[in-house]
């Protein structure tokens, strides 16, 4: 995907060319439409890629792009939540692999 004259390839792209690239919420709903028609993913990815942000920024992000993270909804968690659920979420997967 191409914004702002940037070739996005790799979440750090998305994060660095592309979600902070945004500057209204006009912008980030702009970025999602151009997203959306190229990965069907695009709201999951983008939600996802908010919990690296600031709980500030992350509900900003989510607000803007109109997105919630795919674990958290539109919750904030506190980094304590946050890994007690990857914890959680290790051990199922862990579980279910055996």
């Amino acid at each position: 995907m191409n914004w702002k004259g940037n070739e996005l390839k790799t979440a750090g792209d998305l994060m660095d060319k592309g979600i902070d690239r945004c500057d209204t919420p006009e912008e980030a709903q702009e970025f999602m439409k151009l997203y959306r028609a190229e990965n069907e993913f695009a709201d999951k990815n983008i939600g996802y890629l908010s919990g690296y942000y600031s709980p500030d920024k992350m509900a900003e992000i989510q607000k803007w792009f109109g997105v919630e993270h795919p674990i958290f909804g539109g919750a904030i968690p506190t980094p304590i939540e946050a890994f007690k659920m990857g914890k959680k979420i290790g051990k199922k997967q862990k579980k279910a692999a055996q």
